[in-house]
């Protein structure tokens, strides 16, 4: 009797009409893994830029750094700033606009913020990589463009010239600073990604207050009033930010 069970089929043993089920197997792959081995090499490689960038300016983004906290105007420093960070500027916003563009490719796939983005899954994440680094250089050229009319028609070229000077300076401390904890948000899963992005977030709103510090004390330095500091920081801080973000947050 036993043996004769060995011959038996599925057909037999379960009816003629009965079907196999189909194994599925959820081979949806998430996390780092989803955004592929090329993501990592160009994460990899903008972490080396910053290495080199640390490595290679370290006094500088210190003298800056500590320059911002002082309550004195520090006008004649940018100035001279200006011409030491002139061939770095350029190396910094590139790497820190890519590294910006990795970080918005892997907040859509961390399962705590992709709701939040909206991002469809047939989005690619390069594709939104892609968009993010052109809107961010697009963006910056539009303000370098800004001021530059604004400083013709107001005759005040060179003034305007340190002001951009002082937001990419800026922009490039800050980028300096965050870029260790970006690396590791961006390389890690978890907890660990989590309390990098914290850091992050909680150096940015620090830079950000010393920003807006330093740009009031230098429109006042320049004689500016105090309507067109507001002013710039609506028309090439805030409305620029709003652009860059309204179409991640939509999707």
């Amino acid at each position: 009797m036993a043996q004769n069970l060995d011959f038996i089929s599925a057909k037999e043993l379960f009816g003629a009409k009965s079907k196999l089920a189909e194994q599925i197997v959820d081979d949806t792959i998430s996390g780092i893994a989803a955004l592929g081995g090329t993501y990592q090499i160009v994460t990899a490689l903008a972490a080396l830029v910053f290495i080199f960038i640390l490595v290679r300016y370290f006094d500088l983004f210190m003298q800056l750094l500590v320059s911002s906290f002082s309550s004195q105007s520090s006008n004649s420093d940018f100035q001279l700033y200006s011409r030491e960070a002139k061939n770095i500027e350029l190396i910094v916003s590139l790497a820190g606009t890519l590294l910006l563009a990795l970080l918005i490719m892997r907040l859509s796939v961390m399962d705590w913020v992709a709701p939040y983005l909206e991002i469809g899954p047939e989005t690619s994440s390069w594709a939104i990589g892609g968009l993010t680094f052109a809107g961010i250089l697009a963006t910056m050229l539009g303000e370098r463009i800004l001021l530059y009319i604004a400083g013709v028609l107001s005759n005040r070229a060179d003034a305007c010239t340190t002001i951009w000077h002082t937001k990419l300076l800026y922009f490039s401390l800050v980028l300096v600073l965050i870029a260790p904890m970006l690396v590791l948000a961006l390389l890690t899963e978890g907890l660990v990604a989590k309390i990098a992005l914290c850091i992050s977030v909680a150096i940015c709103s620090l830079s950000l207050i010393l920003f807006l510090k330093a740009t009031f004390l230098l429109f006042r330095t320049q004689r500016f009033s105090i309507f067109h500091w507001i002013l710039y920081l609506c028309a090439l801080e805030i409305f620029p930010l709003s652009l860059l973000l309204a179409p991640i947050a939509r999707g």
